[in-house]
């Protein structure tokens, strides 16, 4: 078949040409378009449409038919507006979209997704909503993971919490000497006495009436030079000041994009392990879709656990019945947070794998491998001597969350024919005592956890954990190639990865439908 029977260039006109034969030609149909536009108007949209203002120039095209074109675009890997606008002006399923409307720009196309930003996390809710109406989600196990997503932002604008502490620590000595304050003085109480100080020379350069000169050839006065000197220290605590509210826990922050955190990522492209500016996406998946996303600048996986399922749980209350984790999860603030809610935890301990060792089951030293006796309380080591119960005592963790700390020590260790492999990193050769401290609380809910995953039930969420939660990065990565975000600022992050579960739930939806696949996915052990 030749191509001339489609295809016949103008050259006069500068245009392309398209014979259309129906005979001959057949587009077909991948069933995403319809099912696009179905999601689309059972949506409820009253918020999208009410931020146009009802006098003015109309937008030139609807924004229901912006939203579909917007979730098309991302399901199909496309995220820029001017690739967006591209295909809206070549692709027949977005003419087919589009019903005679004009291509938007990429302009309008930026600008309403701007828009479309605050509303995002709920369009995603309302999506969740109607799968569970349609049964073919069940919240009943839901499987959270993270990922690192590289910010838009420069990777050398780092600022760095341990070097602005350094330099805080010597322009305050310098200020301090000075001033013949003592060392220990703090810097706020030096960035007072350096405004009263700037006040004061002032005011005697205004008696005198000192006139400030700059540039080459002019002799500065010893007032103005004082002046410049403490108005530069004082510009400079301002400025530590900043960078630290900026960072709060952080270690480190982007210049480019502040909200951004240097961390460790698996793509190292220098092979020498450099920290990029990137977000923490978390999300929570079941039944091969996503049910919320969070974003965060903390690295660890561990602290996102309590606020991302605060946003969850309010909003699907009483149908989440367990969680199921990997051992970057695993605490005490987040066992404690889950057995208030009433949620089973199937938290992976972080011991897990290294519990099954033959070189940690013939630790003697550990208390695991010790005799408990409840009657007196105490532990009898492998010598037979007794570690006694101390006193209690409470540890204040980072988050705020208070723990009540067992400890036990055995007072008769001294020439112990066990003390090398007992007592191992003891500092000195022969030492008196062997010391055994833990959570009793932790140590229950890790108990508990364990015991869940080791069930029946607990194998079965272990498959589905590493299946669908790790399926969801596949899917985001690998499937639509986003590795890295387009846009700044924690709140344009949120919005960009709800949109993106968002298409990837349309996916996974249009995948079920075309396999004729009906209920809830979820995987079975292999008998």
């Amino acid at each position: 078949m030749s191509y001339n029977n489609y295809f016949n260039l103008s050259l006069e006109r500068e245009q392309l040409q398209v014979k259309m034969s129906f005979y001959d030609l057949h587009i077909e149909d991948d069933g995403k378009v319809g099912l696009v536009q179905q999601l689309v108007e059972r949506m409820d949209l009253t918020a999208l449409i009410g931020s146009y203002k009802k006098r003015g120039r109309r937008p030139a095209c609807n924004p229901v038919t912006m939203l579909q074109i917007i979730i098309f675009c991302y399901s199909e890997g496309l995220f820029s507006c001017r690739a967006i606008e591209k295909a809206c002006k070549y692709d027949l399923r977005l003419r087919l979209i589009l019903a005679g409307q004009k291509p938007p720009d990429y302009a309008s196309i930026n600008r309403f997704r701007q828009r479309l930003a605050p509303l995002a996390e709920d369009l995603l809710h309302q999506f969740l909503k109607m799968l569970i109406e349609d049964k073919q989600v069940d919240l009943s196990s839901i499987y959270i993971d993270g990922t690192k997503i590289e910010s838009f932002a420069n990777r050398y604008s780092f600022v760095w919490k341990k070097s602005i502490l350094r330099h805080q620590a010597k322009l305050s000595a310098r200020v301090a000497d000075y001033f013949n304050l003592p060392k220990e003085t703090a810097s706020q109480i030096l960035e007072d006495t350096l405004e009263e100080s700037l006040k004061a020379l002032y005011k005697k350069a205004g008696e005198k009436e000192i006139v400030f000169v700059y540039g080459s050839g002019k002799r500065k006065t010893r007032e103005q030079k004082e002046i410049e000197m403490l108005q530069k220290w004082l510009d400079r605590f301002q400025k530590y000041k900043q960078q630290l509210d900026l960072l709060a826990d952080r270690n480190a922050y982007s210049k480019t994009d502040p909200d951004a955190s240097f961390m460790r990522m698996k793509d190292d492209h220098m092979r020498n392990g450099q920290l990029k500016p990137a977000y923490n996406i978390q999300l929570a998946s079941s039944g091969q879709f996503i049910i919320a996303a969070y974003a965060s600048a903390h690295p660890n996986d561990m602290p996102t656990l309590i606020p991302f399922l605060s946003q969850v749980i309010p909003k699907y209350r009483g149908l989440i019945l367990r969680v199921v984790c990997d051992s970057g999860y695993e605490s005490i603030e987040n066992y404690s947070f889950l057995a208030k809610e009433n949620i089973q935890a199937f938290i992976k301990p972080a011991n897990y794998d290294k519990s099954k060792t033959r070189k940690y089951k013939e630790d003697i030293g550990r208390r695991e491998n010790m005799t408990y006796v409840s009657e007196g309380d105490y532990y009898i080591c492998t010598n037979g001597k007794r570690l006694l119960r101390q006193k209690d005592y409470y540890k204040t963790r980072k988050s705020g969350h208070k723990e009540r700390i067992q400890n036990y020590r055995c007072q008769e260790c001294t020439n112990c024919p066990f003390t090398k492999s007992c007592n191992k990193y003891a500092k000195v050769a022969n030492p008196k005592s062997k010391g055994i401290s833990f959570s009793p609380d932790f140590q229950h809910y890790r108990e508990e956890a364990l015991e869940n995953l080791r069930s029946q039930l607990g194998i079965e969420e272990r498959i589905n954990r590493s299946i669908q939660a790790e399926g969801m990065f596949s899917k985001l990565k690998d499937g639509l190639k986003y590795n890295r975000f387009r846009h700044k600022g924690l709140e344009s992050i949120v919005a960009e990865i709800n949109l993106m579960a968002i298409a990837m739930n349309l996916n996974t939806l249009l995948s079920k439908i075309k396999k004729g696949c009906q209920g809830p996915i979820r995987y079975q052990k292999a008998v």
